[in-house]
C-alpha cells in the first residue's frame, strides 16, 4: 500500500503544476462487477481458478485541459473473489478464496456531447494478501466510458463502465503467471474546483482561492 501512496504523491504535482488558472475535479466512487483469473497459456493437467465477482472503491483527481481533454490519477482498492478446482481426473473439492488489489491509474480522458466521456490508460496494481494462485502485482491497462452530469453547485455524479486488465507485465517474475480481468460499473460523486494562478492584480483586488 505504501508504494501506491508514494506513486500517487509523485503524480499529483504533475497534475497540479504551473501558475496558470486551471480546473480540476475530486471524486469518490464505488462499484462492482465480474472478474476472470487465467493464464494466457494454460498448463495441461493444472487446476483451474474461476472468478466469482469483485467490488471496488476509491478516489481520483482530474486536471482539465480545455473543453474536452483531461488527465486523471487516483487510488482505489478492489476485492476479488474466486474458487480453485482440482485438475480434471483428480478428486477434490472447490476451494473459495479472495484477495485485494491496490490500484493507481494514469489515464487520459476525452469528453464529448456535453455529458459523455471515454478514457484509457495504464494501471499500476499491487496485490494484497497471500494466495495459492500467484501474485498479480504489475502493470496493466484500463479502458472505459460513461456519463457525467454536473450541477450548478459544481457537484457532479458520474457512471462509468470499464474493463481493466491487470498483470500484463508482472513486477514479481513467475514461470507461469496468472493475470486478472475486471469488468464492472462504478458510481462516483465529486466536485469541480478552480485553481487560480498567479495574479498580477493589485493586492486588494486579488481573487480568493477556493481550492488548491
Amino acid at each position: 500500500m505504501k508504494r501506491g501512496i508514494i506513486f500517487l504523491a509523485c503524480m499529483i504535482p504533475l497534475l497540479c503544476s504551473g501558475q496558470d488558472t486551471w480546473y480540476g475535479e475530486y471524486a469518490v466512487f464505488g462499484g462492482g462487477g465480474s472478474n476472470d483469473i487465467f493464464r494466457f497459456h494454460e498448463l495441461d493437467g493444472a487446476g483451474s481458478v474461476t472468478g466469482t465477482g469483485m467490488w471496488n472503491t476509491g478516489i481520483d483527481i482530474r486536471r482539465i485541459f480545455g473543453d474536452h481533454f483531461s488527465i486523471e490519477t487516483g487510488l482505489s482498492y478492489g476485492h476479488q473473489y474466486y474458487y480453485t478446482s482440482p485438475a480434471p481426473g483428480i478428486e477434490g473439492d472447490d476451494r473459495p478464496g479472495s484477495f485485494g488489489m491496490l490500484v493507481v491509474p494514469v489515464t487520459a480522458r476525452y469528453d464529448f456531447l456535453k455529458w459523455f466521456f471515454a478514457d484509457a490508460g495504464a494501471i499500476f496494481s499491487f496485490q494484497t494478501g497471500i494466495t495459492g494462485i500467484g501474485n498479480m502485482t504489475g502493470l496493466g491497462a484500463t479502458i472505459g466510458a460513461g456519463v457525467q452530469y454536473r450541477f450548478k453547485s459544481d457537484v457532479f455524479i458520474r457512471i462509468r463502465a470499464y474493463t481493466s486488465q491487470y498483470g500484463l507485465f508482472h513486477f514479481l517474475p513467475e514461470d507461469y503467471p496468472r493475470t486478472l480481468t475486471n469488468e464492472g460499473v462504478t458510481l462516483g460523486v465529486g466536485y469541480r474546483f478552480i485553481h487560480l494562478g498567479k495574479c498580477n492584480c493589485p493586492e486588494g483586488n486579488s481573487p480568493g482561492r477556493r481550492f488548491y
